[in-house]
């Protein structure tokens, strides 16, 4: 659904961000800075979710060998698991 909305921006930032974003316009400046936005976003709480996974598997699994890389094994294929869609 698209709006019309007025604002009042910085036009040094507005110049900026189309250059950075490689817009040709100012609206495409804001829409493709917003679709950034909401992509860092999900990268975020994906990269959330999946710590909380690694931690709560890593109490599930009590203590460990001295040898950390069993956990970290263990975690990698947590995490090829959640990439896969099983997860």
């Amino acid at each position: 659904m698209l709006k019309y909305k007025h604002m009042r921006l910085d036009q040094n930032k507005v110049q900026r961000a189309k250059k950075v974003l490689n817009a040709k316009t100012e609206t495409d400046a804001l829409d493709k800075a917003l679709d950034r936005v909401i992509l860092e976003d999900q990268e975020r709480l994906r990269r959330k979710k999946i710590v909380k996974r690694i931690t709560d598997l890593r109490r599930n699994l009590g203590k460990m060998e001295d040898d950390p890389t069993l956990w970290i094994h263990i975690a990698r294929e947590e995490r090829t698991l959640s990439h896969d869609g099983g997860g």
